[in-house]
């Protein structure tokens, strides 16, 4: 492929897919999205509920920071001033989270469509702008870009693991728009901007820090007068980190140690070599294999140009600008790859390794990738152009008949996939069963005659992924509700209310049978009588109050 010319200056139907005013309509869109997928059984999971019960002691003026998972401030801001709206808590976060969700795959749609489109437009230099062509000519003139934003929206969207932990209020779509919104800030030019959005992804995972740093000196070193801007929103996040860490009784310290041993059984911290299992296993398989090469092959070809024009452009900067379309697709795919290997690092070194922490990475190389489909129609539609053809209309043909040729490549060549996407009724069927957990245990709550009279009757059991759920409901802190023992416990007596159930459809129950009988021998034993039993499948609740719990 020949070397490019610096691409002119994007024409007006590019402000249509960058500006403010794209990410208005973009962020309402995602809100109607998002209201709309409430219409389904919806319920937040294991750290959503934490930061809902966290943010309601805020809003209240206490703070207990135990148990539970992570602190993380990006959450707990939007759930405190949620407290205030009771009840509704839990829902409003869930629109704000799943708004976000929705919006991190709508502006990398918009990325990808956008530096593909810069790709485009450097190849279309001293042709006709798109305005003075026709409608079907302007369309085929801009079919790589939108192959590749089609390509990154479907990819983006049916990502494995991404919707189902989205949709059950996880933060980090919210975080990565943030990301992503920083970073084509930082593209235009608007350096204060991009620097200030970034604090959002800062506030919910700490991998962010380093880049946003770096990013924040180098603009100090650009301009001075910006040093009051960066030093106070970098002490502003420090201290939204830090305050209620201390105010809630835990430390910095802890939330390293929380997050290291925070991990499942399945977790790919527990394979014998952490690091190749989480990129091989885990984080690989998120994206579509024949994206991830593209977006390697992307990147190779890009060194390969910048390093033998370095001498023609007057040194390695000018070649980057040479070729700078390309460049920019090629820095995205790259920073995509190094954040899976930063998350496999982490997973080597104790940390969780959860899928959801490498989608950052999966949206980056989507751009990449996507741009790099753009730029392969884009150079056959030039390769097998005759030059007898030369018309507005033979070019604008050529080039869509090369973004039809590499959508067939990308849909048939080769004909297999990374993992298998999620469909629908797999993720509905996941929150359908969660809601219905937690369904059954507000029925129960309410059977056994409410909060007070369960925390009246002792102590509070329940599976390790419904404690802080169920904490919330009991409006207490999460260490008033007890996890499950690590081991089977015999002749002792068991907690005064059991609440046993699966995790997650198929899991295994917890509390065991053969725990819930040991324990009721204990009571026994004790001439106490034996546990009351309320079956509301899939929960089923046991209650003692005979005496206090030991547990």
């Amino acid at each position: 492929m020949t070397a490019v010319a610096h691409p002119r200056a994007e024409p007006r139907y590019a402000s249509l897919i960058r500006g403010g005013r794209a990410y208005v309509w973009m962020t309402l869109l995602a809100l109607v999205l998002a209201a709309i997928s409430l219409l389904w059984p919806s319920t937040p999971s294991y750290d959503p509920w934490s930061w809902l019960e966290w943010g309601r002691e805020i809003f209240h003026g206490r703070l207990i920071i135990a148990g539970g998972s992570s602190w993380k401030p990006l959450p707990v801001i939007f759930t405190t001033v949620f407290a205030a709206f009771g009840s509704a808590q839990p829902y409003l976060w869930l629109l704000v989270a799943r708004a976000g969700a929705a919006l991190s795959i709508m502006v990398t749609t918009k990325l990808a469509a956008r530096v593909s489109w810069r790709i485009v437009a450097a190849y279309r230099a001293g042709e006709p702008p798109l305005h003075a062509l026709s409608f079907k000519e302007r369309l085929a003139a801009i079919s790589p870009a939108l192959l590749a934003a089609a390509i990154a929206l479907v990819g983006t969207a049916w990502t494995p693991t991404y919707p189902v932990p989205m949709m059950l209020g996880y933060s980090e779509g919210l975080a990565f728009t943030g990301f992503l919104i920083a970073g084509e800030r930082a593209w235009d030019g608007r350096h204060r901007q991009a620097f200030a959005v970034g604090i959002v992804p800062c506030l919910d995972r700490p991998e962010v820090w380093p880049i946003w740093l770096i990013y924040g000196l180098w603009i100090i070193w650009r301009d001075r007068r910006a040093l009051p801007l960066v030093a106070g929103l970098f002490v502003l996040m420090l201290a939204l980190w830090a305050v209620p860490q201390k105010l809630g009784g835990g430390t910095l310290v802890g939330l390293a140690t929380h997050a290291q041993h925070n991990h499942s059984a399945h977790s790919a911290v527990n394979s014998s070599f952490p690091f190749w299992h989480e990129l091989s296993e885990v984080v690989w398989p998120l994206a579509i294999e024949r994206v991830e090469a593209v977006a390697l092959i992307l990147i190779a070809l890009t060194l390969y140009l910048v390093v033998r024009d370095r001498r023609r452009a007057g040194g390695w900067l000018g070649s980057i600008r040479r070729h700078s379309a390309v460049a920019t697709a090629a820095f995205s795919g790259a920073l995509g790859f190094i954040w899976w290997l930063g998350i496999s690092l982490e997973t080597q070194l104790g940390f969780a390794g959860n899928p959801r922490y490498a989608i950052l990475g999966v949206f980056l190389v989507y751009i990449g990738g996507s741009a790099g489909y753009a730029w392969a129609a884009v150079g056959l539609a030039r390769l097998v152009r005759k030059p007898r053809r030369r018309g507005v209309g033979a070019a604008a043909s050529g080039t869509l008949a090369a973004a039809l040729a590499m959508t067939l490549v990308f849909l048939f060549v080769p004909g297999w996939f990374a993992h298998r996407l999620p469909s629908l009724n797999s993720i509905r069927y996941a929150l359908r069963y969660q809601a219905e957990l937690r369904e059954r245990f507000v029925a129960l709550i309410r059977r056994d005659g409410g909060a007070a009279r369960v925390l009246a009757c002792g102590t509070v059991m329940t599976n390790n992924y419904q404690v802080t759920m169920l904490a919330w409901y009991l409006d207490v802190p999460i260490p008033r509700v007890q996890a499950l023992p690590h081991a089977l416990e015999t002749g002792i007596q068991g907690p005064n209310v059991v609440f046993q159930d699966a995790a997650s459809q198929g899991a295994p129950i917890g509390p065991t049978e053969a725990q819930i009988q040991a324990w009721d021998e204990g009571w026994q034993s004790r001439d106490h009588t034996r546990y009351r039993v309320v079956a509301d499948p899939p929960v089923t609740f046991y209650a003692d109050c005979s005496a206090p719990g030991t547990i």
